[in-house]
């Protein structure tokens, strides 16, 4: 996906491949959004742009991934780190969202900022071909019932099927959060449990655990063993979703933390042991970021409502699967996630995205 700077007209040109996109001369102005497809596997393009009054240019270069062996199967998609109910971003909360106001006021039309790049991401997530969305916690900022009922609603309009994990910030104020989504009709991941789609067994592990005070997680070893033992029952390879990232280190060195490392180990070593094909995706770090623990590939996905502002799609083939992450691309989207760039002393911008490995990537099953 390439974000130009839009002008009235701009178009944009991939090589030899006869691939054309205009650019919407509706954006109004600043960061935008195309999506180029029916682009050839394995190959590089050249991105030439042009644009009224400005003469043709090298834009950039990319190379398409190659999908691993075999025929495509199924297709599903992950939002993270949704916070219904924030109302403003960055360390001391100073960056507000200019749309926001009485219905019929800016182009949100009155919704807040977390509610409509959750609503946008859901609708891309399902014209790209989803048939299941998984939700990876952190759905509230401060789990009182009404964001948790806001964030029910809002998942349960999705027209194909949620599955759906806890986060800590769905864990305060002693709300049964749980409760509240099932009220809504949407099914919660309380204790570890799979759902088997066509080539691939997802496994859906819940690690708030915890006292509410603390933002780790929290991955006991009977919980482990569960997890491992549901992966392990299929013939289908595993794809596992938790909101907190498991920690290599005995002290965290990235804030937030998220499963301690002992039983991060004792999970990630008993996983290799029954399925070392296995994939693990986690979100609570608001950043994209792939590696890899002996044989297993593990992903974190950044979050739907700041900076860059993404969604997860996971396409599985017979050989492996391939995950992109793609920014959310609804013009009064992009306008806020491009604001929240300058959180961290300007920093957020550099430390959120991760590079296009982090983000993009295909996993082939015999890599065991």
């Amino acid at each position: 996906m390439v974000h130009p700077s839009p002008s009235p007209k701009v178009e944009l040109v991939l090589g030899t491949s006869g691939r054309r996109r205009d650019l919407d001369p509706a954006w109004p102005g600043g960061a935008g959004s195309v999506v180029i497809d029916g682009l050839s596997p394995g190959t590089t393009y050249d991105v030439v742009a042009s644009g009224s009054g400005a003469s043709r240019f090298l834009a950039g270069r990319l190379r398409t991934l190659s999908p691993p062996g075999g025929r495509a199967l199924c297709r599903f998609a992950t939002v993270s780190d949704v916070h219904i109910g924030e109302a403003h971003f960055g360390v001391l909360g100073r960056i507000h969202d200019a749309l926001e106001g009485p219905a019929g006021t800016g182009t949100s039309g009155g919704e807040a900022y977390p509610i409509r790049a959750l609503r946008a991401a859901i609708d891309e997530a399902v014209e790209w071909g989803a048939e299941l969305i998984v939700a990876k916690g952190d759905l509230t900022n401060r789990t009182t019932p009404a964001e948790v009922r806001d964030a029910g609603r809002l998942l349960a309009t999705s027209p194909v099927p949620v599955e759906t994990l806890l986060g800590n910030h769905d864990n305060q104020m002693g709300v049964d959060s749980r409760a509240i989504l099932e009220k809504e009709g949407l099914d919660v991941a309380w204790v570890p449990r799979a759902r088997d789609l066509p080539g691939v067994r997802l496994v859906l592990v819940n690690t708030v655990q915890g006292d509410p005070r603390f933002h780790r997680g929290q991955l006991p070893p009977e919980m482990s063993r569960e997890v491992v033992r549901l992966a392990a029952e299929s013939p289908a390879e595993a794809w596992v979703a938790l909101h907190h990232p498991p920690e290599f280190h005995r002290f965290h060195t990235v804030y937030p933390p998220g499963v301690p490392f002992g039983e991060s180990r004792e999970f990630l070593d008993g996983l290799i042991a029954a399925k070392p094909a296995a994939f693990v995706t986690c979100g609570h770090r608001h950043r994209n970021r792939r590696y890899d623990y002996g044989p297993i590939v593990l992903s974190e996905v950044g979050s739907t409502k700041d900076y860059p502002g993404v969604w997860a799609g996971y396409k599985v083939y017979e050989g492996g699967l391939v995950q992109f992450v793609r920014r959310i691309s609804r013009p009064d989207v992009i306008s806020w996630t491009e604001a929240t760039r300058r959180a961290m002393n300007g920093q957020w911008h550099r430390w959120s995205p991760g590079g296009l490995d982090d983000r993009s990537f295909a996993v082939s099953w015999a890599r065991r």
